[in-house]
């Protein structure tokens, strides 16, 4: 996850929102043929995320861009608990 994250910050490049395992996925257990086991949880976490963001799946944004609603909409509000709820990898929003 590091390094996806050093990638992201690095290149900054369009990410398309997608509601299937991508390749952050790639090498977790919990994907399963291209779908993630805990997919039921990660779809709930991805839709109230994307409410707050005003946009849909299929959406293309920059990760800049992505970043800025998540701390605009989400994090600043104090809504990350609430939206997150049992995320594992929650605290790596507050990078």
């Amino acid at each position: 996850m590091t390094e996806i994250i050093d990638f992201l910050e690095k290149e900054d490049p369009f990410l398309k929102l997608t509601q299937q395992c991508d390749i952050i996925c790639e090498h977790c257990p919990n994907n399963i043929n291209g779908i993630c086991k805990d997919n039921k949880k990660v779809d709930s976490i991805d839709k109230r995320c994307l409410e707050r963001y005003d946009m849909k799946f299929d959406d293309m944004i920059k990760w800049s861009e992505l970043k800025k609603l998540a701390y605009q909409n989400i994090i600043s509000q104090k809504q990350l608990a609430i939206v997150c709820l049992d995320c594992q990898w929650r605290t790596l929003c507050f990078i």
